[in-house]
């Protein structure tokens, strides 16, 4: 393979690394804002057949009943949310966020590990991020509490059907025989 050759296909892998990268790095946005998000959208994705996870150590997320679970503790994290004063700990926060950005990485063919730590890192700091803003908007403006929790779970569907959007217009592409 001569340098020309090389270069060529080192410049069509980088869009599909590139929206690695972005992929795990939203989707650890979104579990810092609300943990059980990312995992249930990673599951409904591999249900789809978005995110092969064969021989993965994340494969259980494949699994119809896994992602009914997960469905039903997002909309009771979501009502909690409006309810509850306090986010929950900001660890299951950066586990859910790996775990989802491990999947991103997963499904691009990539090493899972960087995945996992870009997503643990961004849910991480967005959750710390989210909970401040959402302090300072409360106080500052007298806007209740469960009004923010609505706005950031607006936030969150929209970020996570972009993502979505994201991975479906990748299999479009891919399927015209588009190549990255």
């Amino acid at each position: 393979m001569n340098d020309a050759q090389v270069y060529s296909t080192r410049a069509q892998q980088a869009p599909n690394a590139l929206r690695a990268y972005a992929g795990a790095a939203v989707m650890g946005a979104i579990a810092g804002m609300r943990s059980m998000s990312p995992p249930k959208v990673v599951s409904q994705f591999s249900e789809m057949g978005l995110i092969p996870q064969e021989g993965s150590p994340l494969a259980l997320l494949n699994h119809s009943g896994v992602s009914k679970i997960l469905s039903v503790l997002s909309t009771g994290e979501k009502v909690a949310g409006k309810v509850l004063e306090k986010a929950g700990p900001i660890a299951a926060r950066g586990v859910a966020g790996g775990i989802s950005g491990a999947a991103i990485f997963a499904r691009a063919k990539r090493p899972w590990w960087p995945g996992a730590l870009i997503g643990a890192g961004s849910a991480i700091g967005a959750g710390f991020a989210a909970y401040k803003l959402r302090e300072r908007v409360t106080q500052a403006y007298q806007v209740p509490d469960s009004v923010v929790g609505i706005i950031e779970d607006a936030i969150v569907a929209g970020a996570g059907y972009l993502v979505l959007s994201s991975l479906k217009e990748e299999d479009g592409a891919a399927s015209e025989g588009a190549s990255y």
